[in-house]
């Protein structure tokens, strides 16, 4: 699904309706659409969130970027009706406080799963589901729907939404930083077991070598560690494993740890502190 978005226009008050997904793919139109109503003389606007059902990191940097933005021009900016998985994702990642909103938004709380004490590592196993992905700005939506035509009745709503979306912010950050000349394919692997989602992506290493143009919060990493039970950057020579895993287990967690990795990533690869 592509992103659309309808201006309601009342006065000098622009109401920017937005349906579907906000990603990497469909920010930048997003982006310019809010900078030419300010350059045309808008004083406000509004993003009007109640049909938009995927937002990732990318979308929610440019969200959290926009109030700046339009006061550079003189104008106000402010969200209405966001729906909880939305929300939700606003107050894990910090960016509610920085935001004006109007009306009130409820957050469904995502479950907190108690990891178990033993497992063996899904990896160990060889994956449920492998594909090559080509690494351009539609990667993030095709992977989460490899993924969620995988997931089926997998687990319950939260742990499906999770798995799909750490899986898009997999990918986002990889094709934000690199040129379409550096550009590849990497190889997406599944793993989905009665205990457990262990989904990886492997890249060249050279992709994750460029520092990330954006300044500010790494709303990728934010996610990652509020929402997986475990994950990290495993860099070799030629070839780096990005992964994470979330358990599905529905009893909720006593405590998380914040950038949890297991024992083999702490040992074997990088965290992802020292992966920045």
């Amino acid at each position: 699904m592509t992103l659309a978005f309808k201006d309601d226009v009342r006065g000098d008050c622009h109401t920017l309706s937005l349906a579907g997904e906000l990603d990497v793919a469909t920010a930048p139109e997003l982006q310019a659409a809010i900078v030419r109503l300010c350059e045309e003389g808008a004083r406000e606007i509004v993003l009007d969130l109640h049909e938009l059902s995927f937002i990732d990191s990318s979308g929610l940097r440019l969200i959290s970027t926009s109030p700046q933005v339009c006061a550079g021009h003189g104008c106000d900016f402010s969200l209405t009706r966001a729906q909880a998985p939305v929300q939700h994702l606003f107050d894990l990642t910090g960016v509610t406080g920085r935001l004006s909103f109007r009306g009130k938004a409820f957050a469904k709380r995502i479950a907190r799963r108690q990891p178990f004490a033993t497992r063996v590592p899904p990896n160990r196993f060889p994956p449920g589901f492998e594909v090559s992905l080509d690494l351009n700005r539609d990667a993030p939506r095709s992977a989460r729907n490899y993924v969620r035509d995988l997931l089926g009745a997998y687990g319950s709503d939260d742990v499906r939404n999770a798995v799909m979306l750490l899986t898009s912010e997999l990918v986002t950050p990889i094709v934000e930083r690199s040129t379409a000349a550096e550009l590849d394919i990497g190889e997406l692997r599944v793993w989905l077991r009665d205990d457990v989602a262990r989904v990886e992506l492997r890249v060249p290493s050279v992709l994750l070598r460029q520092p990330p143009e954006h300044r500010g919060p790494r709303y990728d990493r934010i996610l990652f560690d509020e929402l997986a039970d475990r994950w990290s950057i495993d860099d070799a020579e030629h070839t780096t494993c990005i992964w994470f895993e979330i358990d599905s287990s529905e009893s909720p967690r006593e405590s998380r740890h914040p950038a949890s990795v297991s024992e083999g990533a702490r040992s074997n690869g990088r965290s992802p502190e020292a992966a920045k």
